[in-house]
């Protein structure tokens, strides 16, 4: 089968690669469409951090398909059933999968960053890991519920509530993500908030009420829709240390800040010493999603009342894996989600 397979930073090709077989309690499956994200782009330039990465590898984490062969150990799956499936293959046994935080399992092991991903034909999975949904659900979207659930590990944790005011930095796939989670939430108002005008129209189609393209237009956006307050809740998701300063300057008193986005670096936040005591900030940081998490945003797309669509901007076949990532760094044209097609 074809796969795209990196070697080390920078060296990569589309190649042959030998069908891999499931074991008792895994599924074989055939990967309809993959998404490519910032992490897999940084996964080519050898900038992950190397903690989080196994190289030879062959990227790909957000995804979905339709499954090709059942482990002889599975019940509940059949041939043909459409699939998203979960990256981290967390182990069930050390202190935080016991206690339910599997997003924080001390045994990282990830699809497409540590073992075989979605940039190919097949991939084979535990199946517990697999989730089935609705044939009438398109599996481009279905391929989102990855980048969505963690952007609702962090929604949830706000604690939404109908009226609220809320407002995302950083306009990219995980903020508008945020933006679409706000207003399935019911948030009256949801700010996006960006540095330029590229991004307004497609924050707009997933549920923007609002767009601000500098740090001065969003604090006065802010300001003129809260009666001077502030936002509810702000949600950091550009991964830049001014974005959380940002972030933390619109939320109001009392107000809840989370930071989702990750830079992948080491950059310290520079932020007065005393502005989370005295605003009495609540501040989540997030990592990843849970089992919960996913099952909860698989159904909230397959139902509908979770907009997800509109941030597909381009399909590509697999051997275009460069061209996606040079699009997705480079952003010389305007770039929401990118999807591969390996049967394209």
């Amino acid at each position: 089968m074809k796969a795209v397979r990196i070697e080390s930073a920078g060296v990569g090709s589309l190649v042959d690669v030998p069908m891999p077989r499931p074991g008792p309690a895994e599924l074989l499956v055939r990967v309809e469409n993959a998404g490519v994200c910032l992490s897999d782009v940084e996964l080519w330039e050898g900038s992950r951090p190397p903690a989080y990465v196994r190289y030879p590898v062959t990227p790909g984490h957000e995804w979905s398909g339709t499954v090709a062969e059942v482990g002889s150990a599975v019940t509940g799956f059949a041939s043909n059933d459409p699939v998203a499936v979960e990256g981290h293959n967390y182990c069930n046994t050390c202190f935080y999968c016991r206690r339910g935080d599997t997003n924080l399992c001390l045994n990282y092991d990830e699809l497409g960053f540590t073992r075989p991903g979605a940039f190919a034909e097949y991939v084979v999975v535990r199946a517990d890991l697999a989730h089935k949904f609705s044939a009438e659900l398109p599996y481009e979207v279905a391929a989102l519920t990855e980048p969505a659930s963690c952007v609702a590990n962090g929604i949830l944790r706000a604690q939404i509530q109908p009226g609220d005011t809320v407002a995302v930095v950083g306009p990219g796939t995980i903020g508008l993500l945020a933006v679409a989670w706000a207003r399935q939430l019911g948030a009256a108002q949801v700010l996006a908030v960006g540095l330029n005008n590229d991004n307004a129209q497609r924050a707009r189609a997933m549920g923007a009420t609002h767009y601000a393209a500098s740090k001065a237009e969003a604090a006065e956006l802010v300001a003129s829709l809260t009666d001077q307050r502030g936002a509810d809740i702000t949600i950091e998701a550009a991964g830049h240390p001014a974005a959380f300063t940002l972030a933390a300057d619109l939320t109001r008193r009392g107000g809840t800040l989370v930071t989702i986005g990750i830079s992948g670096g080491t950059a310290p936040l520079a932020l007065p010493a005393d502005m989370l005591c005295l605003k009495d900030l609540r501040v989540h940081g997030i990592f990843a999603y849970t089992t919960a998490h996913f099952k909860h945003t698989l159904r909230a797309i397959e139902s509908r009342t979770l907009k997800v669509a509109p941030l597909i901007t381009h399909r590509l076949p697999l051997a275009s894996f460069r061209e996606a990532f040079r699009l997705l760094r480079d952003k010389t044209e305007p770039v929401g989600k990118i999807m591969l097609e390996p049967g394209g």
